[in-house]
C-alpha cells in the first residue's frame, strides 16, 4: 500500500545533565519515551515535565526545547516519521504531547529499534506497523470520547470506491469475509474494484484485510493479556494456526513469540547501558545548523 508513515530516525539517545536543546523545528512528528532521567520540556508554549516511562509527541512544525534535569546521564528512545496524511495529522493531534507510566509505547519503540539495527527487507512494514499501534493505542481515549472507531489505513490518497471498501474492512475485520461479501456494499463489478483496488494500494482487498487484522493483533498482544486464540478469534483469522502463519508473515516471529519477546524485556535499566558503539545522524536544523544526536545500538 502506498505508505501513510515514513520512519525518519529511530534511535536511542543519550543526554547529559544538565545539558539543554535550543528552540528549534522540524517538519515532521517526533515522539520520545523517557528510558532514564528526568526532563523539563516546553513544546508549543507548555511547559512540563517528564521522567522514566512516559511518552512525549511533539508536533510538526511545532516549536521545542527540553532540558536533561536529572543528575544522570539520561536516555530516551526517539522515533521521527513524517506523513502529509490528513488522518494521521487528526490522530497525532488526539494523542497530546505528554502520556504518562506508558509501558506499552516503550516497548514498542524498543521493537522498532531492535529491527532497525537487525533490518531485513520487511523491517519497515514491520516498523510501521508497531508505530501504528502506538498511536492507535495512546488515541484510545479520546477516540472513545468521541465516539469514533478505530481507523488502521489512511484512505485520503484513494478513489471513493477504494476508500469505502477499506472503511468496510475495518468495520468487518472480525467477521468472516468472502470477496463476495465485500464487494457487495460496492455499485461496481467484483472484477473492476478488484482491480482498481490493487491498482491503488498495490496490495489485493484480502491482503489488505489482513494488514488491518495484523495492526489489531499487535495492539492486543501488546497491551492486552487475552489468550492468543482469542485474539485469534477477536481479529477474525479462521484458527490459531492461521494467525500464527499471516502474523508471523507479516512481523516476522509468531504472534506468541512476540508477546513472550516484550514480556522478557528488562526496558529500563538493562538496555540503557548496554550500548556497543556510537554513531551520529542529523536530527534537526537551528538557525541552518546541523543538530546532531547520537545513535546507540543496543547488544542483544
Amino acid at each position: 500500500m502506498h505508505q501513510e508513515i515514513k520512519i525518519l530516525i529511530k534511535v536511542l539517545s543519550r543526554m547529559n545533565a544538565g545539558v539543554t536543546y535550543k528552540p528549534h523545528t522540524h517538519p515532521f512528528h517526533q515522539l520520545n519515551h523517557i528510558v532514564r532521567g528526568s526532563y523539563q520540556f516546553t513544546v508549543g508554549g507548555r511547559t512540563f515535565t517528564a521522567g522514566v516511562g512516559d511518552t512525549i509527541l511533539i508536533p510538526a512544525n511545532c516549536v521545542h526545547t527540553f532540558t536533561q534535569t536529572g543528575a544522570e546521564t539520561g536516555y530516551y528512545f526517539e522515533v521521527k516519521f513524517s506523513s502529509f496524511s490528513k488522518g494521521l495529522m487528526e490522530m497525532c493531534s488526539d494523542v497530546g504531547i505528554l502520556v504518562q507510566n506508558d509501558n506499552f509505547s516503550g516497548k514498542l519503540l524498543k521493537e522498532i529499534l531492535d529491527e532497525s539495527n537487525n533490518s531485513t527487507p520487511e523491517s519497515e512494514k514491520i516498523m510501521v506497523t508497531y508505530l501504528y499501534a502506538i498511536l492507535f493505542k495512546l488515541t484510545k481515549k479520546t477516540r472513545r470520547e468521541k465516539n469514533t472507531s478505530s481507523k488502521y489505513i489512511e484512505v485520503s490518497a484513494y478513489s471513493a470506491p477504494v476508500r469505502d471498501t477499506i472503511r468496510f474492512l475495518e468495520d468487518n475485520y472480525k467477521e468472516r469475509l468472502s470477496l463476495d461479501d465485500i464487494v457487495a456494499h460496492a455499485s461496481l463489478k467484483k472484477s473492476y474494484l478488484s482491480s482498481l483496488f490493487k491498482k491503488e494500494t498495490t496490495v489485493t482487498i484480502f491482503e489488505c484485510l489482513m494488514i488491518i487484522r495484523v495492526r489489531k493483533a499487535v495492539e492486543l498482544l501488546s497491551y492486552t493479556n487475552l489468550p492468543l486464540a482469542q485474539i485469534s478469534k477477536e481479529t477474525g483469522f479462521v484458527n490459531i494456526t492461521h494467525f500464527n502463519r499471516v502474523f508471523a508473515k507479516h512481523v516476522m516471529i509468531p504472534p506468541g513469540h512476540f508477546r513472550k519477546y516484550l514480556n522478557s524485556q528488562d526496558l529500563y535499566w538493562r538496555d540503557a547501558t548496554a550500548v556497543k558503539k556510537v554513531s551520529h545522524i542529523t536530527a534537526a536544523t537551528l538557525e541552518g545548523k546541523k543538530i546532531d544526536f547520537p545513535q546507540f545500538t543496543l547488544s542483544n
